[in-house]
């Protein structure tokens, strides 16, 4: 039996917590021994632990813009060494095999590389953009400490190469992968939010930050909304704890549509993702940064909805251009609007490309091809050291 240290950024349960959670439950027992350590309690350690997944929680520091600040750098170097001297403890009391980093955001995987003779697998979840220094110094550190790298998308793996510090031959792609039997197609969120079966709803499903781009979906959809009557927009998210002013922000935007406020519904974060995406007919994922994957449109195409994604990042990779949805120029919401508006008044397309959706995630996206890959990738590390 291998052990296998799994460090991570939170624990909620969006896009990287949910694979995190697919990765551990589905490592064959026989070989592998999880244990995760997440640096918060939450709803990911709940789900885990009734999985029967050993995990602990230590507070060690997420890389996050908190600490973008000569005050903000010194407190998390202090706080960094001392929990990654906790880790370091950790990794000998369970005689760990390897250590499995499913973030770029959790840096305490470079000492673990430093100080242990332990393999280091970096399983990156992120397109770093702005600020430009922290780009190259986390590609730097993911270059010269590691074993592996796991990408998640081709756009993933182009942006670490392009920083000059991380080799092409050290990064392999794994997509991203969904149980597509586990899918709830009974319930539907309409009643509770009186929207008429005969309406038609547009949804957006992902963290409100600044980048997940729920405003340009907004003022994509606000000429439409007064256009056609039975619209209707929905948003599904929350903020990062501390930022709760970005979900007041995006609130304050709704309300001042009070014509077509009663139309375009914020839920906050919902556990049932299941009933969000039965609620909608097409989904819509406008990042304003290029998306490394976007776990929530499979999820949404696993439903069978069609999808309309900005033509960049992962999303890009995902969707078949006017096969399973269709694409929009980068930022363009004029274009992000034609679109819609397309999908509104061509039922029988929506119908097709939604089919089309279920399809391709049941080709090249089932969760037995990703835990498989896994398997592999972590059997290679812990055989080779």
């Amino acid at each position: 039996m291998k052990n296998i240290l799994f460090l991570h950024v939170g624990a909620e349960m969006y896009g990287s917590d949910k694979v995190l959670y697919q990765i551990v439950t589905g490592l064959n027992p026989q070989k592998y021994h999880p244990i995760v350590v997440l640096p918060e309690h939450g709803e990911l350690e709940n789900a885990m632990l009734q999985a029967g997944i050993e995990v602990r929680v230590i507070n060690y520091p997420i890389m996050r813009r908190k600490f973008f600040s000569i005050i903000g750098i010194f407190q998390y170097a202090i706080s960094y060494l001392h929990y990654s001297g906790k880790l370091r403890k950790l990794l000998k009391e369970c005689s760990i095999d390897l250590v499995y980093v499913n973030t770029i955001a959790v840096l305490e995987g470079v000492y673990l590389y430093l100080f242990s003779k332990t393999p280091v697998l970096w399983h990156i979840h992120e397109i770093l953009t702005t600020p430009k220094a922290i780009y190259k110094f986390t590609s730097f550190l993911i270059g010269r400490f590691d074993n592996r790298v796991i990408a998640i998308s081709n756009a993933t793996k182009k942006h670490l190469i392009d920083s000059g510090f991380v080799k092409s031959d050290k990064v392999q792609i794994i997509y991203n992968g969904i149980d597509n039997v586990d899918v709830d197609i009974t319930k539907n969120m309409r009643s509770e939010l009186n929207i008429s079966e005969d309406s038609f709803v547009f949804g957006h499903v992902g963290r409100v930050n600044v980048w997940k781009g729920q405003e340009d979906f907004l003022q994509a959809s606000i000429p439409l909304l007064k256009k056609y009557k039975k619209m209707h927009i929905l948003f599904s998210g929350n903020a990062f704890p501390g930022e709760e002013w970005r979900e007041e922000e995006l609130i304050s935007k709704i309300n001042n549509n009070p014509d077509i406020r009663n139309r375009i519904h914020y839920l906050g974060y919902q556990r049932n993702t299941d009933k969000i995406f039965e609620t909608m007919d097409v989904f819509i994922t406008s990042s304003t940064r290029p998306e490394p994957f976007s776990m929530v449109t499979i999820e949404a195409m696993n439903h069978s909805k069609p999808v309309i994604a900005y033509d960049v990042g992962g999303p890009a990779e995902i969707v078949e251009d006017k096969v399973t949805g269709l694409l929009s120029q980068f930022q363009n919401i004029d274009q992000l609007q034609k679109n819609m508006e397309f999908m509104i008044t061509h039922p029988d397309v929506v119908t097709r490309m939604g089919e089309n959706s279920k399809k391709r995630i049941d080709n090249n996206f089932s969760i037995s091809k990703f835990n498989t890959q896994i398997d592999e990738i972590c059997d290679k590390l812990i055989t080779k050291n």
